[in-house]
């Protein structure tokens, strides 16, 4: 299969799956991403608020200004004050919008699960088992997490090495573009691994399975990349995203198989 032929398996199938999502069957999984932003905002602001003001007092304590007598001293503590609640929380946007890609794989692996096999009992008209079981639930989020934090790893060093070849002329130019593609890639694996996963294929063996369909990946991971780099509500955006990008991962996979079942078949009878 061509690059060019996965290319057009991953955005087709994506197109497919946000006309599904949105249909009476697939939309009800559309509150967990809502659910999980609803928390994320509620425990990280209640986070950020309790290491402001620790910050604060810890750097108060340290410089001692509150025993500070000089004309401004109020004035200078206040603006201190002011620069640690913006510095903290500028940090916070900007960690959270790097790794909130990752945190939503993670939380929200069970549900991505579900919605798969759903997908997949929709397209091909299978009976699929999606009977909920605890011990599934922690397979589910172990997986997400090898997965997760394996293409996290991987993703950092390659940024390093392209943010090094980054100082030579012209190819500097390329390794913002190249970086995109990479993590598109990952978080189209991601998306495909739901359904190697039922396939019953070790984490190996899906990454090899995978890269021979990289392109498909990277199409279907695409789209969550794009929508993380949307300011402010990027990680809460994605997290929506992320719904419609199991379902498109699932149908690629499905397309995949038919495809090089039909190759296969093919292949036979000119044998």
């Amino acid at each position: 299969m061509t690059a060019w032929e996965q290319i057009k398996i991953g955005f087709k199938s994506y197109s497919l799956a946000t006309k599904l999502a949105f249909s009476k069957k697939f939309i009800v999984f559309m509150i967990f991403p809502l659910l999980l932003n609803v928390a994320l905002l509620w425990f990280g602001l209640d986070f950020i608020s309790e290491l402001t003001e620790k910050t604060q007092t810890a750097f108060s304590d340290y410089v001692n200004i509150e025993k500070g007598d000089f004309w401004g001293a109020e004035y200078l503590k206040s603006a201190l004050s002011g620069f640690i609640w913006l510095v903290i929380k500028i940090l916070f946007f900007v960690i959270f919008a790097y790794t909130g890609g990752y945190i939503i794989v993670i939380i929200l692996s069970p549900v991505f699960s579900v919605v798969s096999e759903k997908t997949e009992k929709y397209v091909t008209g299978k009976n699929i088992d999606v009977a909920f079981s605890v011990k599934q639930l922690f397979k589910d989020i172990l997986r997400g997490l090898i997965i997760s934090l394996r293409n996290f790893t991987i993703e950092n060093l390659i940024m390093i090495v392209v943010f090094i070849v980054g100082f030579i002329p012209v190819i500097g130019f390329i390794g913002p573009f190249f970086m995109f593609f990479v993590t598109s890639y990952f978080f189209g694996f991601s998306y495909m691994d739901l359904t190697n996963e039922r396939r019953k294929r070790t984490v190996k063996q899906s990454v090899v399975y995978v890269w021979k369909y990289k392109w498909v990946a990277m199409a279907n991971g695409t789209f969550f990349s794009l929508a993380l780099f949307i300011p402010l509500c990027g990680v809460s955006v994605s997290a929506f995203i992320a719904i419609i990008s199991v379902i498109a991962g699932t149908i690629s996979m499905i397309e995949i198989e038919r495809k090089t079942d039909n190759e296969q078949i093919t292949m036979n009878n000119l044998q």
